[in-house]
């Protein structure tokens, strides 16, 4: 029931899944590395009740390799996509990255924006350079295999084996307490990934120049332009989560209308790496239940 589609935002070509036309439009946005399929654990649910849009941001999956890849171009042909394809305001459903540019969304273009469910992510650019620090071993790994051309079993032993080094974390290589099954999921990402999308992410530990090029385009200070409800959902920090307490009082001061949702069973990813949505879903369908 879904059918893959593409659209022509400006210079880059974004690939999106389109689901049945069962109601209002929602439009998903995952995150770094990701791609539309990140959103297929809970894409039929969402479908039963919404005309569901699901993005592959520019250099992810099977949009178009266009650099460069800061924030500015995630936000700008997202507001391009919902421009050429809505006549109504669209819910915004982000994770990680893509709650980032679901909310700037939602700040520089008020008018296109019915509500944003933002999961777990940084909402301040100082978090986002704390967590380049932090998973820095994460993005350099990430950068030298995006995009690998070679048999996809030796991809998924490579993902396993890439080192990590985390703070509070613990462990010395990725697969490190990983079934096969997240190890395959990663690698189905990266295999999708232009490298050049890491390119600053991977230096941006040490390059505040780079840093600043990833972050151009978010601006905390926006954040009290949003006219619409927010969901914020937050994951468990002792889990790898990134949406810290600290940054959600900086959400819950800025935004008008936000509810704030802590799920201390999930990691940064919100269960949806693992399939295990229940709570999610049931935090989403309430909030998303008062817009009808």
């Amino acid at each position: 029931m879904l059918v893959e589609r593409s659209f022509k935002a400006g210079e880059a070509t974004l690939n999106y899944a389109e689901g049945p036309d069962s109601g209002p439009p929602m439009v998903l946005t995952h995150g770094l590395t990701d791609r539309w399929q990140y959103y297929l654990p809970i894409m039929p649910f969402l479908t039963m009740r919404w005309h569901v849009y699901a993005l592959d941001f520019r250099g992810h999956g099977e949009s178009s390799r266009t650099p460069p890849y800061r924030y500015l171009d995630h936000i700008n042909d997202t507001i391009s996509f919902i421009k050429g394809n809505f006549k109504e305001p669209v819910v915004i459903f982000g994770s990680s990255m893509g709650g980032m540019v679901a909310l700037m969304v939602a700040a520089r273009r008020p008018d296109l924006v019915r509500a944003v469910v933002f999961g777990d992510s940084s909402i301040k650019t100082d978090r986002t350079r704390q967590v380049m620090i932090d998973f820095h071993s994460y993005w350099y790994g990430w950068r030298r295999l995006a995009g690998f051309k070679g048999p996809f079993s030796e991809l998924v032993k490579l993902v396993s084996e890439m080192p990590v080094s985390v703070p509070g974390q613990g462990k010395k290589t990725y697969g490190e307490g990983l079934d096969p099954i997240p190890l395959m999921n990663k690698a189905n990402y990266l295999r999708h990934l232009d490298p050049e999308v890491l390119r600053d992410w991977a230096v941006g530990d040490t390059d505040a120049d780079a840093f600043r090029r990833v972050t151009t385009g978010y601006e905390d200070k926006l954040l009290r332009e949003i006219r619409c409800p927010v969901l914020l959902v937050q994951g468990n920090p002792k889990k790898g989560g990134i949406f810290t307490d600290e940054a959600v009082e900086f959400a819950k001061a800025n935004i008008r209308e936000s509810y704030h949702v802590y799920i201390p069973e999930y990691d940064h990813n919100l269960g949806l790496y693992s399939w295990d949505t229940g709570k999610l879903l049931q935090a989403v369908n309430v909030f998303l239940e008062s817009l009808r």
